[in-house]
C-alpha cells in the first residue's frame, strides 16, 4: 500500500509541474504575440508594400503569368 501512495504523490507532483509549465508557456505566448504584434505594426508602416509576395516565392508577372526570375 505504501508503494501506491508514493506513486500517487509522484503523479500529483508531475501534474502540478505540468500545470505550472503550461501557465508559464501561456504567459510567454502572450508576451510574444504582444511583441510580434507591435513589431508587425511598425514594420508595415516602415516598409509599406515592399514585402508583398516575399513569403510565397518568386512573384509572377501580372501580364504574362510567368515568374519574374524566369524572364531571361
Amino acid at each position: 500500500m505504501e508503494e501506491y501512495r508514493g506513486v500517487g504523490k509522484s503523479l500529483r507532483d508531475l501534474v502540478e509541474g505540468q500545470e505550472r509549465n503550461m501557465a508559464q508557456l501561456e504567459r510567454i505566448g502572450a508576451m510574444m504575440e504582444q511583441r510580434w504584434g507591435s513589431e508587425e505594426e511598425s514594420g508595415k508602416e516602415e516598409n509599406g508594400d515592399e514585402e508583398e509576395g516575399s513569403e510565397d516565392g518568386p512573384r509572377e508577372s501580372q501580364e504574362e503569368g510567368t515568374p519574374l526570375s524566369a524572364s531571361c
